[in-house]
């Protein structure tokens, strides 16, 4: 705007008086001119913009090409991949021996292997991932069966010379055993973990057992050099009695020391058993077993170090009279007791003629809702009792389900038994108010899980537990009182999650 047309417009920029003609049409005209000049600033700048944005397209193609470049000088391509297996290994494998997590595992490497050509082939070269599989072929074809073993063995073949862990699940009934029992016996030079489920509907099919361990077919006996841990499981969708013997001379399996035989549904013998190799032995539920059949396998596991006893469907008479000696497991450290309610009498008399004396850890589990009372609390304070294990003994967890409502002067009884214990497990229905009065000052771990969603008692149990413990001593000790979820809590924190969906994020509630 010229000074002008400015002096002319002076005396109303200062005021807000209506303006005379003449300072109108004045106005106009400037304000006509800078709109003129503003257009073309306008323009340019639009001109700007658009060259801007071709620019920074231009860069943003420049520097996805540069990283190209920058990453063949990277230097993570200079890492051997002998070191990036090293770091899957560490990122993948599961360091404790008894873990078993071959499907887990899988899922961690196949992200390693979608990387890139180069990782891939790196992981296929790891050994170690490649030494356990799990594969379940009751419901496939013969196509889909050998398509199926064709994968498992070129997995296999990338384990190197590694023992190899199979888990392996079929039906006697289907047409394709041979083809099954002759991909296990292609494995057995390498085999150090086997596991297999096997579905029997009928006497005959018992023989697979025979084919799969045997080699009947074969003149030579078939040996199993590398096998530490066999794990056998029959299953029926009917009740079978059998004349039949499982038998698995020492000779077959040299180095066999964790056995597992498991047939709810089929009544055989068990013969020839390389017993007094096994360190570990997981034994039940077996159909027909009698408490003097289990005695006289204990008898000969001489080096036992952990045992598992389960009884759920044990049918016939099971008399045991007080003439039978008692059966030392001198180097057993852990014992599992499993049974139902229905049971209890036949586990108790089993466990009235044991002694255990280095026995360090105890499970208890009821099966079944059982009953609020239990008779095998009785009968395990017997044997820690008879056992003299009250020094050695440091962990104890009782899953009795109803049964852990109990009176408190039985379970008082029990902890009575091991003074020295430092790790307590409790789980059940519902816990009196007198339970944890007898539970040994020295316990550092103490946890308590109740399905029953009232826990006025358990709660008042376990404050007057934890007053008492603090009272007579300031060791530090990890303690847990929960409620697991039933049909009651789920529909809790179903109405929980639909109130505050409905309310929104202003609403903070939690339940514990």
């Amino acid at each position: 705007m010229s000074t002008t047309k400015d002096k002319c417009l002076e005396s109303i920029f200062a005021s807000n008086r209506p303006p005379s003609p003449q300072e109108s049409s004045v106005a106009g005209e400037s304000l006509q001119l800078c709109d003129q000049k503003l257009e073309v600033v306008d323009t340019r700048i639009a001109d700007l913009e658009h060259e801007l944005e071709e620019l920074k397209a231009q860069r943003a193609t420049i520097k996805k090409e540069r990283h190209r470049y920058v990453d063949i000088l990277s230097a993570r391509r200079l890492i051997p991949p002998e070191i990036i297996g090293r770091f899957m290994e560490l990122a993948c494998v599961d360091t404790k021996p008894e873990s078993s997590q071959s499907s887990g595992t899988y899922q961690q490497v196949l992200s390693f292997m979608l990387v890139s050509r180069e990782w891939y082939r790196t992981a296929c070269g790891v050994a170690h991932f490649w030494t356990e599989l799990d594969m379940d072929l009751t419901e496939y074809s013969a196509e889909e069966t050998e398509q199926i073993i064709i994968k498992a063995n070129n997995r296999f073949a990338r384990a190197a010379e590694l023992p190899l862990s199979l888990h392996l699940a079929f039906s006697a009934a289907v047409p394709t055993n041979t083809l099954i029992t002759g991909f296990i016996h292609s494995l057995t030079p390498r085999l150090g973990v086997f596991s297999f489920r096997i579905q029997v509907d009928s006497i005959s099919e018992l023989q697979i057992l025979t084919s799969v361990l045997h080699h009947p077919a074969s003149s030579s006996t078939l040996v199993w050099p590398r096998l530490h841990t066999l794990r056998i499981d029959i299953h029926s969708e009917h009740e079978i009695t059998a004349d039949y013997e499982l038998s698995n001379p020492l000779t077959n399996f040299p180095l066999l020391s964790k056995a597992a035989i498991s047939s709810p549904h089929i009544i055989f013998a068990l013969r020839q058993m390389p017993w007094s190799n096994l360190s570990s032995l997981d034994l039940g539920p077996l159909r027909q077993l009698e408490t003097r059949q289990y005695l006289s396998i204990l008898e000969e596991c001489i080096n036992l170090r952990s045992l598992r006893l389960c009884m759920k469907r044990q049918i016939g008479t099971d008399q045991l009279n007080n003439s039978v000696p008692v059966t030392a497991l001198p180097h057993l450290t852990h014992l599992h007791v499993e049974n139902t309610d229905t049971q209890e009498s036949r586990m108790g008399r089993l466990l009235s003629r044991l002694k255990l004396p280095s026995l360090r850890s105890c499970i208890l589990t009821t099966l079944n809702d059982g009953g609020y009372y239990t008779s095998i609390i009785a009968k395990l304070a017997e044997l820690f009792q008879r056992s003299e294990c009250s020094e050695s003994m440091e962990y104890l967890e009782l899953n009795l389900a109803r049964g852990l409502a109990h009176r408190p002067d039985t379970l008082g009884h029990l902890f009575r038994q091991v003074p020295r214990l430092t790790a307590l497990k409790l789980s059940g229905y519902k816990m009196d108010i007198d339970a944890l009065r007898g539970v040994p000052l020295s316990i550092r771990n103490l946890s308590v899980k109740l399905s029953y969603y009232r826990i006025d008692d358990a709660r008042t149990a376990f404050v007057e537990y934890l007053n008492s413990r603090f009272a007579d001593s300031d060791e530090p000790m990890k303690a847990q009182l929960s409620v697991v979820d039933t049909v009651t809590t789920v529909l809790i924190r179903q109405n929980l999650d639909t109130l505050r969906n409905n309310v929104g994020s202003s609403l903070d509630v939690a339940m514990d």
